[in-house]
């Protein structure tokens, strides 16, 4: 079985194991019918405000706040958006589209405000959170210092795009509306919420730094192109933007290497902090331990079963099925124990056309894992469609 993220076009989900921060705040700001959490990790200076992608809570960003509060020394805010985490959402307002982006912005704004954070602040933000990144700066230009931005929208959605992403989601709806307010009301209101931030941008006269992945989390050819011209184009219009292609690294681009997004953030901090010396003294620090440890994770992959494990699936996505059934096999005998080497032989196997040992492969992974549901799946289908009676 392959581990992967779970990826959609517009929403990017992920769990990550927070860190302890002692010094974090959680608190539920009322902001008119409905309460807004915010988690704050207090520190000095001009405050770092954090926005989530499409889909996420604030939660997204535990795993890398404990480094950046070290190195800047600043107070870091996360948030939920209205419907998400523990964030509740105006049951009294039944117009969908008054819970768009507007709503949204005006809920950071009041929150803010009330937590005596509504003076200067740095941004950042990732996928549809760039969007409020661009409309928060857009709307107090003489308080925003620098914003991060990660593999965000830009104009993607734009020229009929969204349109086509609208139209695949309409059985998705009822679930939605029923069981997570918060992506339901994302959903119904990104018509108009894409028609609203083609007419915003950030001002030019803020730094930006504009990540854009490495490896595409989108499948078709064209739609990959269309999203990297689209950075390509944000940095080649905005004299103070700096673009930075994130190699090795998918749409969560602060997940897979965490030390870029930290040192970016902390270097762009630091250009309009009067301690820039000593957080750029901290931030090589980092770096230089990052790195040793990079490396020992490296050697701690190279010819480990994850390494053989990848490497059998790059084979597969070259339709090389023969030689990763035999990755795969390696695998299983050097790591016999291992549960997913079975998984991922079997489906080696299928590939080549060798149902009856794929079903022995599933078996035997289901039995050293008993909660492999993936595995249980793939051998109820795959023993429903074969003719031939089972022992």
């Amino acid at each position: 079985m392959k581990h992967k993220f779970l990826i959609s076009i517009l929403f990017f989900s992920t769990f990550i194991t927070a860190n302890s921060q002692s010094k974090a705040i959680d608190t539920l700001v009322d902001v008119g019918n409905h309460k807004i959490h915010f988690k704050i990790v207090k520190g000095k200076g001009i405050p770092i405000l954090f926005d989530a992608g499409g889909g996420n809570s604030g939660a997204v960003w535990n795993s890398l706040l404990d480094q950046t509060s070290k190195i800047t020394n600043a107070t870091l805010i996360t948030y939920d958006r209205a419907g998400f985490g523990t964030s509740t959402i105006d049951t009294l307002q039944t117009d969908d589209s008054k819970h768009g982006i507007i709503s949204s912005i005006e809920d950071l704004e009041i929150g803010l405000k009330k937590l005596g954070y509504d003076k200067e602040i740095m941004l950042v933000s990732h996928s549809y959170g760039g969007y409020l990144s661009t409309l928060y700066a857009a709307r107090h230009p003489k308080l925003v210092k620098s914003v991060v931005l990660i593999d965000v929208n830009h104009n993607y959605y734009e020229d009929g795009y969204i349109e086509k992403i609208v139209a695949t989601q309409d059985k998705l709806i009822p679930e939605w509306k029923k069981n997570n307010k918060g992506v339901y009301y994302m959903s119904a209101t990104i018509l108009e919420t894409v028609k609203i931030m083609s007419k915003i941008s950030i001002p030019q006269n803020i730094p930006v730094v504009d990540f854009v992945n490495g490896i595409p989390y989108l499948k078709i050819p064209e739609e990959i192109e269309r999203w990297k011209e689209c950075h390509r184009k944000y940095v080649a219009n905005n004299p103070n933007v700096t673009g930075i292609t994130a190699n090795g690294c998918g749409h969560g681009i602060w997940i897979d290497n965490p030390p870029l997004v930290i040192n970016s953030i902390a270097k762009l901090y630091a250009s309009s902090s009067k301690q820039k010396a000593e957080i750029q003294e901290r931030a090589l620090q980092y770096s230089i331990t990052a790195c040793n440890e990079e490396k020992a994770q490296d050697l701690a992959f190279y010819h480990s079963d994850d390494d053989l494990n990848t490497w059998g699936y790059e084979l597969l996505s070259k339709n090389e099925n023969q030689k990763a059934a035999e990755i795969f096999r390696l695998n299983m005998i050097l790591n016999p124990s291992n549960a997913n080497t079975y998984d991922s032989y079997g489906e080696a196997l299928l590939k080549t056309d060798q149902k009856e040992e794929a079903i022995k492969m599933y078996k035997k992974s289901i039995e050293l894992n008993p909660e492999n549901k993936n595995g249980k799946e793939v051998l109820e289908k795959i023993t429903k469609d074969n003719s031939k009676p089972l022992n």
